[in-house]
């Protein structure tokens, strides 16, 4: 028996808010949350801004005893986590505890922790390598302090691949709901900005302004262009079968209703410049294009990826594309691997609410991207369904698809 799947509850922990409320409030203004990095020097890099985290008090989330195990990344999913339950409204008391699950996508996971690790090892050897590090340093570390501050004894997944992190965690879980493995999935993820990280990123020549041309900033879509600004953060989705969300009386965001994966090979650190693998994506996610009114898009200010995913777009709708609006949460959030899960609660919110964030930051689209970009200010519309897209180099496309619940 095939199961429809659909979205009960959304947690946030993010550059431009916690809690989904605040979390969408700013969405919708177009709130950056792009600031000067703080915490480690940037002097001696030509970028030095990033969507970082505002403090937060994680003990109005975690159980005191517990914050002591966990590094940063492990409290922010947590947390996040823990909003999604409460905006639920789920007993986990009441509920089968072996038929909850969580699973969770990190592109990096611990990046600081592992850089203290082995900065640690690498100086006074084995013995002067803690231990505690050691374990919360693997990237699974995460899920299972989630399983094990809620009780949840279901699925307990963990996935890594870059930029598409999140969304293939989504991707499981929905699979697993639809067919009947479980009642109730946790399931989205996130990442941490960290000096190592963004140390590589700079090095790489990846962040704004690329290889110092141009101006700092996150513009998506935009003729000026030029790399990426880091973020970091959180989303979770609470995803349930509909008979089991239908049983409990549950509010219903959305319904999760088909997912497409494809790959390329174009390079390790390559998109596929001519789009098809991201067409192919969303052609397989959507069995109804016809109904697609909105894509929340992966592009992420670097020329390649964001003219790649226009000409996806562009493939598959065809003479409908100038219909179709399109916007890019990263203009606000940065670019991180984990941030699928929080734009997938973008999407699920503006699905159910018929409301698109803008892109901020992008003035003039680049004549390659000319699609129906929502720009400055958000955009009222009934969203019949939705496409949310997350690609990363090396060849790992997703799209999930989501439908208007109270349209059906």
């Amino acid at each position: 028996m095939s199961h429809r799947v659909v979205i009960t509850g959304l947690g946030v922990v993010s550059s431009i808010g916690t809690g989904k409320e605040e979390f969408w409030g700013n969405c919708i203004r177009g709130t950056s949350g792009v600031k000067p990095i703080q915490g480690f020097d940037v002097i001696s890099y030509r970028s030095r801004l990033g969507a970082q985290l505002p403090e937060i008090d994680f003990k109005a989330f975690i159980k005191p005893i517990n914050l002591r195990r966990m590094d940063r990344i492990g409290k922010i999913v947590v947390s996040a986590v823990r909003l999604a339950i409460d905006d639920s409204s789920l007993n986990l008391k009441e509920e089968d505890s072996s038929r909850i699950g969580i699973s969770i996508g990190t592109g990096l996971g611990s990046s600081d922790t592992v850089d203290q690790f082995f900065r640690s090892l690498l100086k006074e050897g084995p013995i002067g390598a803690a231990p505690l590090l050691f374990q919360t340093a693997v990237p699974n570390a995460i899920t299972s302090h989630c399983a094990i501050e809620y009780g949840i004894k279901g699925v307990n997944i963990t996935f890594s691949h870059k930029e598409s992190s999140t969304e293939m965690a989504m991707t499981f879980a929905y699979h697993l709901l639809k067919e009947g493995r479980a009642d109730v999935i946790f399931a989205g993820g996130g990442d941490e900005l960290s000096k190592p990280l963004y140390h590589v990123y700079s090095m790489l020549g990846a962040l704004s302004p690329g290889r110092g041309k141009g101006t700092e900033g996150m513009r998506p879509f935009d003729r000026d262009r030029n790399g990426i600004l880091l973020g970091e953060g959180s989303g979770i989705l609470v995803l349930e079968t509909l008979e089991h969300a239908k049983n409990r009386g549950a509010k219903i965001f959305a319904e999760m209703a088909g997912v497409g994966l494809s790959g390329s090979t174009d390079g390790l650190l390559r998109y596929d410049l001519k789009g098809d693998s991201i067409a192919r994506a969303m052609s397989l996610a959507a069995e109804e294009l016809q109904t697609v009114d909105y894509i929340s898009a992966a592009a992420n200010s670097t020329p390649d990826l964001d003219r790649a995913e226009a000409l996806a777009i562009k493939k598959v709708f065809k003479e409908r594309t100038k219909e179709i609006s399109v916007s890019s949460l990263k203009s606000m959030l940065g670019e991180f691997d984990g941030s699928g899960g929080i734009r997938a609660c973008s999407v699920a919110l503006s699905v159910y609410h018929g409301m698109i964030p803008p892109t901020i930051g992008t003035k003039h689209l680049a004549p390659d991207c000319d699609l129906n970009v929502v720009l400055g200010q958000s955009k009222k519309k009934e969203i019949r369904s939705a496409l949310l897209n997350g690609c990363s180099n090396g060849g790992s496309n997703i799209s999930l698809w989501f439908k208007n619940y109270s349209s059906l």
